[in-house]
């Protein structure tokens, strides 16, 4: 057994074609230019707190750099740290700014787009230090991509390729999506599986998936009316402010006056900041909602795979010919597939929920009206 080790990191060395090696080259460069622009514009005596640079500087950053929300904010803590004099190298990223689309390659943003970049497994190592959970660096020939590894692992472990990928899933268990790959991936070691066994197995572990999303969505969606409750809030201590100010005026309290409108000052600077959180938090729910729709079809997938194999074993057993208990042609392929993605995304197995069958009709339910409103929007345009 491998002693306890530091956290650490495993890195991917990444192989992006010239138009996305292009795109890293600028996000990156944008990084740099913020990080000088801190040093130039915040004073010496401003205090390093993320609270006071996000009021005084975040506007002025965004404009400045180009950079999204996110990597603004990510770019204000490694701006911290370097002003604490930590020695910090290539662009923070969190699990919106990238993601593992498989066992080779990984999506990243950039400021033109994101860009599927494909990947080999470098090494793990230990050290890491950040709050971000990966960083993009440009080496003298390469980028890397350095992931944090949430399981506390030891070099030693590898020695070998399967030591090697244990170490890369300990990363994608984190951030992957049991969708990840779901088409593409392949490893040799499911040979001798039940095929059957292996779909129905995955059908559970996608169901797990959405679930699992099903509770995020659940909670951005809180998180968002607590925020625009307290929008709210605050609109309508700001419009009953401006009678109350009015009124001092009339009083000749002008001392009062100035109070209230100080005070009004203060609830736009905090509704500017709730209107940036409730965008950010609107953008989750429908990224939430997207990963929704694709783990449903990737269930319809599974279960209409399912189903072709039990009908090619019942054509066998309707000819005469023994049902094949292991290998069968493309089903080897999706035994391998699904295999795969349960190691590589870690997701358990979990049974299925009690009202799987409801949810699945209503999805079926919903899918077959988009199908219906398209067909009619296609009609309609063929016969104008």
């Amino acid at each position: 057994m491998p002693h306890a080790a530091a956290p650490g990191y495993c890195r991917l060395v990444l192989g992006p074609d010239p138009p996305s090696a292009a795109a890293l080259e600028v996000i990156l460069s944008a990084h740099v230019r913020l990080l000088e622009w801190l040093d130039i514009s915040v004073p010496a005596e401003h205090p390093a707190d993320l609270v006071a640079l996000h009021r005084n500087f975040y506007d002025a950053a965004r404009r400045m750099s180009g950079l999204p929300a996110r990597s603004v904010t990510l770019g204000f803590k490694d701006w911290v740290r370097r002003r604490r004099g930590e020695v910090i190298e290539g662009l923070p990223l969190d699990e919106k700014l990238y993601a593992i689309k498989g066992i080779e390659s990984v999506s990243i943003a950039t400021l033109t787009g994101r860009v599927t970049v494909p990947f080999r497994i470098g090494d793990y190592a230990a050290g890491w230090t950040g709050p971000a959970p990966a960083r993009l660096v440009k080496r003298q020939h390469n980028f890397e991509l350095m992931i944090s590894t949430e399981e506390e692992t030891n070099a030693a472990m590898l020695r070998t390729q399967e030591d090697v990928m244990s170490v890369t899933e300990s990363a994608m268990r984190r951030i992957g999506r049991v969708i990840a790959g779901m088409t593409n991936l392949a490893i040799d070691a499911a040979e001798g599986v039940n095929p059957e066994a292996v779909i129905t197995q995955a059908i559970r572990e996608i169901d797990a998936a959405a679930d699992e999303v099903r509770t995020d969505l659940g909670k951005a969606t809180a998180e968002r009316h607590r925020l625009d409750a307290r929008r709210q809030q605050l609109l309508h201590e700001k419009a009953e402010l401006d009678s109350r100010v009015v009124s001092a005026l009339d009083e000749g309290r002008e001392d009062l006056a100035e109070a209230g409108i100080a005070r009004q000052i203060d609830i736009e600077a905090q509704v500017g900041v709730l209107d940036r959180l409730l965008g950010e938090t609107d953008e989750q729910i429908a990224q939430f909602g997207q990963t929704i729709d694709a783990i449903a079809a990737s269930r319809r997938e599974a279960e209409q795979t399912r189903k072709e194999f039990r009908d090619s074993q019942s054509e066998r057993v309707s000819a005469g010919q023994a049902p094949a208990a292991k290998n069968a042609g493309p089903m080897t392929k999706v035994a391998r597939a699904k295999a795969a993605t349960a190691r590589v995304t870690g997701v358990p197995p979990s049974p299925e929920s009690a009202n799987a069958k409801a949810l699945s009709e209503l999805a079926d339910l919903a899918r077959e009206r988009e199908v219906k409103l398209r067909l009619a929007r296609l009609r309609s345009g063929r016969d104008s």
